[in-house]
């Protein structure tokens, strides 16, 4: 058997070989895409944190609540006085009796320094205020639904994040088997051709020539293996769990679109966009606000119950309680009320065009992510079939090469270009993926 007919021999068993047939490790457990979407979920720190936000905005819808409840207030002062407090009655000034008039003339009350108490309690029930209080307390509600769409947002964001890692983790795993085929065949190819240069079949540049495709190809696999590793990396700390937590994937296959699923995307999108509701809600809230505002000249009325008491001072009533009416009017106020309401006027439409605008902006998106999906789709078909023209060349450049009637330079050559190709359907691969994971995100697919 010639040199060449042993050279084509080990070609055909390295090309042939494949990953299944070696003995492989144990392999770690398998995570799932939605496995890894409810792991994100319930354990990103990230997430938690947003999720507080509700819990905030909640606690705050009921302390604003309470302003609709009467209010309790209690002032308490106790000292002593720093100088005496003196009361001066004029003569008659209590009236006159027919003992002629009382006090009989000029008398002065004297409360010496000493231990003294004051005490203010009041119970006030707003009235006119309430309609205005039940606005801004529709609005603080809004406000806390506003918490729970940034929520989804996040949520989203979240999401498509996973997938895209969990995406290229796919993507990066499927080019490494092939790379590691490649290594293998360039490895055999750089050896024989050794062989051949001492047997005088091959030239030194030969020998360079292969040694630099061998070494060129465990670059490249030695850079996807670093790249896998980052992506699994990223993808544990999203996780919430240890970064150097092993892990297997799915293999996942690319899903074809048709035209058909733009329209129903769109209407997905508009019904689930976090973006669309937040636009609708804070328009809603814009309004409610501008609602609650107080108008110009309108007094605030209270059900007011208000009790006084004194206690270490001379000549004064011990106590006193009133029970009525409490109201509080500021007649000008220089248009401060009447901008607030021209400002929380502007803010209400500026809410309607930001929210109109967000929905088309998600129509815009929707439509924009699907066409990538489509053109990556198109180009991973391209490169699929570059890379089986690429193969087949090798196949026939091979059986040439064993009927005398190609050269080995040829072999390295064919042999290169299927490098390439598998490279390049790599990098569509990973567009797809990318393309994907963005898709889904515009159509809402929480």
């Amino acid at each position: 058997m010639t040199n060449r007919h042993l050279f084509l021999l080990a070609l055909a068993v390295v090309i042939g070989s494949s990953p299944a047939m070696a003995q492989p490790a144990p392999a770690p457990e398998l995570l799932t895409l939605d496995a890894a979407v409810a792991l994100a979920r319930e354990r990103n720190l990230g997430m938690r944190a947003q999720q507080l936000e509700a819990e905030k905005r909640r606690e705050q819808v009921t302390a604003f609540r309470s302003q609709r409840r009467p209010l309790f207030d209690v002032k308490v002062a106790s000292g002593t006085l720093l100088a005496p407090f003196s009361f001066r009655f004029p003569q008659g000034s209590l009236g006159t009796m027919s003992v002629g008039p009382i006090p009989p003339e000029p008398a002065t009350i004297t409360t010496e320094p000493g231990l003294s108490t004051i005490v203010y309690a009041s119970v006030t029930q707003p009235l006119t205020q309430l309609r205005r209080l039940g606005f801004g307390e529709q609005a603080m509600s809004r406000g806390l639904d506003l918490a729970t769409e940034e929520t989804r947002l996040r949520d989203s964001e979240l999401v498509t994040n996973v997938r895209k890692l969990y995406y290229g983790i796919v993507q990066v795993d499927s080019t490494l088997r092939a790379q590691e085929v490649s290594v293998r065949l360039s490895s055999e190819v750089a050896r024989l051709t050794e062989q051949y240069e001492a047997a005088r079949v091959a030239l030194p540049m030969d020998v360079l020539a292969a040694k630099a495709g061998m070494l060129e190809q465990s670059y490249r696999l030695e850079v996807l293996k670093r790249q896998a590793q980052g992506y699994r990396e990223q993808l544990n700390a999203l996780l919430g769990r240890s970064l150097d937590e092993p892990f297997a994937v799915e293999a996942l296959q690319p899903a074809k679109m048709s035209d058909d699923d733009i329209a129903a995307a769109e209407a997905k999108a508009a019904a689930d966009r976090p973006e669309v509701r937040v636009g609708k809600l804070q328009a809603e809230r814009a309004d409610l606000a501008l609602r609650a505002t107080k108008g110009p000249f309108w007094p605030d009325v209270n059900l007011s119950f208000q009790y006084l008491g004194f206690n270490g001072f001379e000549f004064l009533p011990r106590q006193g309680a009133l029970l009525g009416v409490l109201a509080t009017w500021e007649p000008w106020d220089w248009g401060r009320a009447k901008a607030e309401q021209s400002e929380k006027r502007l803010i209400q439409q500026q809410a309607l065009l930001l929210a109109e605008d967000a929905a088309t902006q998600v129509r815009v998106d929707v439509r924009a992510r699907f066409r990538a999906l489509q053109d990556a789709a198109a180009l991973l078909a391209v490169s699929d079939a570059a890379r089986e023209a690429s193969r087949e060349r090798l196949r026939v450049v091979t059986a040439r090469f064993a009927a005398d009637a190609a050269l080995q330079k040829d072999v390295l050559a064919a042999q290169a270009a299927l490098a390439g190709a598998d490279q390049a359907s790599a990098q569509a691969l990973a567009n797809y993926w990318i393309a994907r994971a963005e898709f889904e995100r515009a159509r809402a697919d929480l």
